[in-house]
Formats: structure tokens, sequence, C-alpha cells
């Protein structure tokens, strides 16, 4: 009569066959990093629940004083920790090319204590002080490849988003359960049959599930997170900034490639910063930029520093990054220059062509006079001129005035202010002549609409708007606020024949070209305004013209 215990093994057996199975599946199915030494794991661990089975029902249970499918298990764990390490190194991205020689050298312990013959099949450790040293330290050894593989699975599913730690925690039970019941079936309880061979499908059955749920329930390699771990090696690779890490006395540990190849280094690790750069990293992070010879001539860098602490914010070192600003700089000392140009040389060029506008004007308006009255032909002409000249003189200054205001709000793009949307309208409207436009103005307005946005971004976007509005404008302007859910709708409408096409394909190109010619910098000074702010902005030109732009919440000093 067959025993249960013959049983329950013929069934641990027909588990373990089908770990090898997975182990074949996962190798022929997935070609992802660290599949084959994850295959050859799981085929270790099945053969040797397999065996540890198969000499269980043949020989019993039991042979001597230990049960044999838990020693047949015990040296399949030393087999297979090394491809568990091995698919964990890989899976993880902490070594995407596994040489010969890692493989070597996490194997030399093993094969240490096959030589002295610590461990035989079926036999307990050695007892010579020999043996029970070398194989403790290699049981030890082992002990701590699974546990810093658990370690490194769990907190890189934990870490990557794109991961659930429930895939990390899957693969971990795979390797716990199996050890944990290993060892509990060698220890000297009087086992019955029946007991030790429940524990011995438990052991191998466990794991089976877990290794499952993590292969087709969380798609282990389908998303593996090696990716992450060699894309951030990559961007450290492939940026362009200078990047060290220092510790506490501020000795270079590491540093990119980009480093090396900008300043010329030969031998930076070990040495200080000061003597890389000049200055310390504690200078450095009071600065706003510093000049450095490089390869390829002298540059000016932004320099960044940021702590390197752990999760108690222990300070161990700093992170300092180097970010070429060359460019930058000059760009911003053109755009100055030419601003400058712009707002006082060419407005006080302005006022002189308007003063002389204006005294050639005096004088025809006395000639004419002394005359008694009327005009003649060349002063009739000439008062044209005049007035052309005081125009084109008017248009100009205004230029001016909006590259102002463009300047005033782009250059403090960071800086909120707690505004009402109301009183801006209210502000923006006292400004302006209506009646001069001959136009009417309506208003449908909150009671109040307070946020909190970059100030003169929006003055600068309420008065581009109203102006194109009252310019265009037959008979009527409208301006609505709205609240959304982050923020403020603005909508302005009018009733004229709408906004040049030519115009607004300009704002869609991103720059005026040639044959992209918008009259001002009007519509520029709202799309900037708008972009500032971080709203959005349209337009609908089907009957008349309405601007709508969003003014959303924004955090800042």
């Amino acid at each position: 009569m067959v025993s249960l215990a013959t049983v329950l093994f013929a069934f641990g057996t027909v588990v373990s066959v089908g770990l090898c199975g997975l182990g074949y599946y996962s190798y022929r199915r997935w070609d992802e990093l660290g599949v084959v030494p994850f295959a050859v794991f799981v085929g270790l661990l099945g053969l040797g629940g397999a065996i540890g089975g198969v000499l269980s029902i043949v020989f019993g249970p039991e042979s001597g004083e230990a049960p044999l499918w838990p020693s047949v298990g015990f040296v399949s764990l030393l087999i297979w920790s090394v491809p568990w390490a091995l698919f964990v190194l890989q899976y993880t991205g902490k070594y995407t090319t596994i040489r010969r020689k890692i493989v070597g050298l996490l194997l030399l312990p093993l094969l240490a204590l096959l030589l002295v013959g610590a461990i035989q099949l079926g036999t307990p450790v050695g007892t010579t002080v020999f043996d029970q040293v070398i194989g403790g330290g290699v049981l030890l050894y082992v002990l701590g490849l699974l546990a810093v593989g658990v370690y490194f699975l769990v907190r890189t599913t934990h870490e990557y988003g794109h991961l659930s730690l429930g895939q990390g925690v899957a693969l971990s039970l795979t390797v716990v359960v199996n050890l944990l019941l290993l060892n509990t079936a060698t220890m000297p309880q009087g086992w019955r049959d029946s007991e030790s061979a429940t524990v011995y499908i438990v052991a191998f059955a466990v794991p089976a599930g877990a290794l499952l749920v993590a292969l087709f329930w969380y798609d282990t390699f389908e998303s593996a997170p090696a990716v992450g771990a060699i894309g951030e090696r990559a961007l450290a690779r492939e940026i362009d900034d200078l990047v060290f890490v220092v510790d506490d006395c501020d000795r270079i540990i590491r540093h990119n490639d980009a480093a090396v190849e900008t300043l010329g280094l030969t031998q930076a690790l070990g040495t200080s910063l000061k003597e890389v750069l000049g200055e310390d990293s504690e200078t450095l992070d009071n600065w706003e930029s510093l000049s450095l010879e490089t390869t390829g001539g002298t540059r000016r860098y932004d320099p960044q520093v940021s702590p390197v602490t752990d999760q108690h914010d222990r300070s161990f070192g700093s992170l300092v990054s180097l970010h070429d600003v060359t460019e930058r700089e000059l760009r911003e000392q053109r755009l100055a220059v030419l601003n400058r140009v712009l707002r006082h040389n060419l407005r006080n060029k302005v006022e002189v062509v308007k003063s002389h506008a204006e005294a050639l004007d005096d004088q025809i308006q006395r000639e004419q006079q002394v005359r008694g009255g009327g005009f003649s032909d060349d002063e009739d002409e000439r008062t044209q001129h005049v007035s052309t000249i005081a125009e084109t003189a008017n248009a100009i200054a205004q230029l001016g005035e909006s590259a102002r205001a463009i300047d005033r709000f782009v250059s403090q793009s960071n800086r909120t202010e707690d505004v009402d949307l109301v009183t801006s309208v209210e502000q923006a409207l006292a400004v302006v002549d209506t009646d001069a436009h001959d136009v009417t103005v309506s208003l449908d307005l909150p009671a109040s609409a307070s946020i909190r946005t970059n100030g003169h971004a929006l003055r600068g976007a309420f008065d581009s708007a109203l102006e194109n509005a009252l310019k265009y404008a037959d008979s009527e302007v409208v301006i609505t606020v709205g609240e959304m859910s982050d923020g403020y709708e603005v909508a302005i409408a009018d009733d004229g024949p709408g906004i040049p096409g030519d115009e607004l394909d300009s704002l869609d190109a991103g720059t005026e070209t040639p044959l992209q010619h918008g009259t001002g910098l009007g519509l520029w000074q709202l799309n900037w305004a708008v972009t500032t702010m971080g709203g959005d902005l349209s337009f609908e030109t089907n009957n008349g013209t309405t601007v709508v732009f969003t003014v959303p919440h924004q955090q800042g000093e």
C-alpha cells in the first residue's frame, strides 16, 4: 500500500520538475537582461527538489539521522545561489555584462568547500575544526549572496515607478521560503514521514507559485528595472555638464567623462576639488558663475552644489555640477545692450524727431496766420510730412514701451504676487481712451478673482489684448473672466474684422520671417506674457476676434 508520505513526495517531485520546465520556458520565452542566470537558478532549484523527492521515495524520507531531501536541497542551494546573484546583478542593472571572472569569483568559495570535503551528500557537516570553519564560512557567504540579492530586488522595485514592490517581494519569497524550510527540516524534531513530506512540498510549491506570480502577474521580464540603472549611468556620461562627487574632505571620488575631456584631466581621483577647479565646493556654492580654462578655451560655468546624504540626512560629501553658460551669458549681454539701445538711445532719438516735427508744424501754423489763413500747395505737402513724421515717431515710441514691458516680465519670470483679475481689468481700462476709439466696453466679471501669478506678465497680457481689441473693434468689446479648476480664463472679444492671418502665422511659427511679418510687438507681448504665467493662449476669428488666455495658480517667491 502506498503511504501518504510517498504520495506527498511524488506530488512535490512533480512540482519540482515543473520548476525545471519553468526555467527552460523562461530561457526560450524572453531575451532580456538576467534571463539566462534566472533560468539556470530556477532549473537548479527544481532539480534539487526533484532529486530529493525521488531519493526520499526510493530510500524513504530519512537515511540515518537526517532527512534526504533537505540535504540534497542544501547542496542545490549552494550551487544555485551563484546564478541567483548573477540574475539580480543583471536584472537590477548593477552589472549588465557578466564576465567569466565574476562567475569564477562567486564560485571560488564553493569550490574550496568541495575540495576540503566539508559537505558530502547525505552526511552532516565535517567533524574536524577545519571542515567546520570552512563550512561555516561558505554557508555565511551563501546566505550573504541570498540576502544581498533580496535587498537589491526589493529596493529596486520599490524605487522605480514602473515596477511594483510586489514583484520584488514575489521573487524574494522564492529563496527565502526555500531556505527557511530547508533549515527547519534539518532540525532534530522527530519528524514523521508525512510531516517531512508536507514541509518538502511547501519548500518547493511556494517558490513555484511565487515565481509564476512574478513572471505572469507582475511581468518580470516585460518591465525590467535595468534600463533605469543603465539610463542613469548613461545620463552621467552623456550630459555636457561637468560632474564631480566629492567626500566631506572635498576630495574627488567620482567624475564623469565630460569633466575629463573638457578640462583635460589625467588623474583627478583622490585630489582636492580646489586643485582642479581653483575653488572648493563651499565657495562654489555661493558663486553664480566662474571661468575655467578648458581644452576649447576659456568658458563660463554655473556651479551647483548639492549635499550627498543618507536616509538620516547625514552628509557624506557633495555633488558638484558645472553647467556651461558661456553662450547664455553672451546672449544675455547682447539682449541687455540691445534693450538699452531700444529703451534709451532710440527713445531719445524719437523725442528729437518729434520735437523737430512739432517745431516745423508750429512754423507752418505761424506762416499761415501771417497770411491770414489758407495753405499753399507746398505748405499742405509739408503739413502731411509733419503728420507722418509725428505718427511714425509715436509708433516707434510705443514699440519701445512694448519692448520695455516685455523685458520687465520676462526678466522676472519667477517673481509672483497675489493679484485680483477684476482689479487688473479695471486698471487696464483706466489707462485707455475708449471714447477715442468710439467703442463700448462690456464687462462680465466675478465680484473678485484673486490669484497668485506674475503681476507684470498679467498686466502685459491685458494691455496687449485690450489694445488689439480696441484697435480692430467696430463698436463693442466684451471682457469676460471665468473660474477654472486651477485658475481663471480670460476672454476679450471684439466685433471687428479679425486679426490678420499673417500675424497669427508668425505666432504659430514661433518667429518672425520675411514671409510672416507682423505689424508690431503687441501679439508677441501677449504670447510671451501668457507663457510666462504658464497659461494657454488661443484665438477665435470667425466673428470678429476673441482672445482667450488662461491664468493658472503659480507657486513662487
